[in-house]
């Protein structure tokens, strides 16, 4: 690349941009003042004077180098999966945006090399957070002015050596069931908390609840009503209680799977979870603390099941670094480091 520097003044004008010009109010806004592209009138200078330039570049590219545009851009494209489109804000810069609601999948080992070559910048969001339709997930530049080819061609090798790198999967309509435990409510001397708060959850990722039964918290009774349960062509089920000793869900769980896949996870609240399978259903136990905080393990796991995950005891265990939520005054989840 050859660049040459020409200062601000008469000589400018007429002569067209190569970059962004980026100007910065405190407190208020960074953005674009002059677009590459732009021809420089007499107007302009005073613009660049305000945001600090005493001078402007031209640029010369190498036949083998890429303007930091095209670059940002192309580096985006590799990045980019279903569910994901590439827009181009400003300011050498190409946004990764979703154009679904669902699960964002990035895998961080491949984008960590991306980001250990020197002239590549990508930041993104968590693996597996929950995103909307219209978010940006993820951001791309190069470093420079200009950026080799060859720089972007073993990116390229990096980014789409089997999959890409990231995506948004989309969330299953699932139809969900529930059994809620408890003699007390089964006898009406306790209202259930469990109905409105499940149904409201599965709703938030576009499914239904179809099927609920209240039952008394006995090992016989809440496994013949799991099985039940699972006859009514069920996506899903919850089964509500504890994990503690005196507490008989996890057992009626077990007796009535195919495979538990975990009993308790590294998470507060939810630690006593179970995650278990009955012939590729899964069945949930939804602790009751769950009932006394906003959130909990369970806004962890269900995004990832919904949208059609089967999550391993390992990928559990890894919640333990990240697992604690801080139970704010104000909940802001998924905004915050809770299960990051």
């Amino acid at each position: 690349m050859k660049m040459r520097e020409i200062a601000v003044g008469d000589a400018v004008v007429g002569l067209t941009l190569a970059y962004d010009l980026t100007g910065i109010t405190p407190g208020k806004q960074k953005g674009a003042v002059l677009r590459r592209g732009h021809v420089l009138s007499e107007s302009d200078l005073t613009i660049l004077r305000d945001i600090g330039k005493s001078s402007i570049k031209i640029l010369e590219l190498d036949p083998d180098e890429v303007h930091e545009d095209e670059g940002a851009e192309s580096l985006a494209r590799m990045l980019a999966g279903d569910g994901i489109v590439v827009n181009l804000p400003g300011e050498a810069w190409a946004d990764l945006v979703a154009t679904r609601t669902g699960l964002l999948r990035v895998d961080a080992d491949r984008l960590r090399r991306l980001n250990l070559m020197d002239d590549l910048i990508i930041a993104t969001r968590h693996d597996s957070s929950p995103v909307q339709a219209g978010g940006t997930v993820g951001r791309a530049k190069v470093r420079g002015l200009t950026v080799r080819q060859a720089v972007l061609d073993d990116a390229r090798v990096i980014a789409e050596n089997s999959s890409r790198i990231m995506e948004v999967l989309p969330y299953r309509p699932v139809r969900a069931g529930a059994i809620i435990t408890g003699r007390e409510i089964y006898e009406g001397r306790k209202r259930d908390g469990f109905e409105p708060l499940l149904r409201r959850r599965v709703e938030e990722y576009g499914g239904t609840l179809v099927y609920m039964r209240i039952v008394r918290d006995e090992v016989t009774e809440l496994s013949e009503a799991i099985t039940t349960a699972l006859a009514q062509d069920l996506d899903m089920l919850f089964v509500t209680g504890g994990g503690s000793p005196d507490d008989c869900t996890s057992e009626s769980i077990a007796r009535s799977a195919d495979e538990v896949v975990f009993h308790g996870v590294p998470v507060a609240p939810g630690a006593m979870t179970v995650l278990a399978y009955a012939h590729g259903v899964p069945i949930v136990s939804v602790p009751a603390g769950l009932l006394a905080r906003p959130r909990g393990f369970m806004d962890l796991l269900l995004p990832r099941l919904l949208a059609g995950l089967r999550p391993t005891k390992e990928e559990a265990a890894d919640y333990g670094h990240g697992g604690l939520c801080l139970q704010c005054d104000v909940c802001v989840f998924p905004d915050c480091a809770f299960g990051k």
